[in-house]
């Protein structure tokens, strides 16, 4: 199989250059007008960005002064860990009081046991 990769990047680098330059030659707007209006966009653009990263990072910096514990995700973790810790305690495990060791011919954990067989 022949390696096509090289002429699929060339062939994307040509389309773009050709799109480029045609749509620069048949602009509505004169050179002057267009780098304006570029211009502006970039501006505006720029602000909204900035104004964006200052909401951010005031928003950061509110959860960060906040005492530890007082957020949900702070709080929903401490609840996730109970939760977790009180699954794993000895009280809620099956074999908690189970004298069975696999071996052996206890009655209790044949197939048959408290069907009233």
């Amino acid at each position: 199989m022949e390696d096509t990769k090289g002429k699929v990047i060339f062939s994307l680098l040509a389309g773009a250059t050709i799109g480029a330059v045609a749509g620069l030659l048949l602009a509505p707007e004169t050179g002057d007008e267009t780098r304006a209006g570029l211009k502006k966009s970039a501006s505006k653009l720029g602000k909204d960005l900035d104004k964006l990263f200052k909401d951010g990072i005031s928003r950061f910096n509110s959860l960060t002064n906040q005492s530890p514990g007082t957020t949900k995700q702070q709080a929903d973790r401490s609840a996730a860990d109970v939760l977790l810790d009180a699954l794993h305690s000895p009280e809620n495990s099956a074999d908690a009081d189970s004298d069975y060791d696999g071996i052996g011919g206890d009655a209790r954990h044949s197939a048959g046991y408290g069907k009233g067989i």
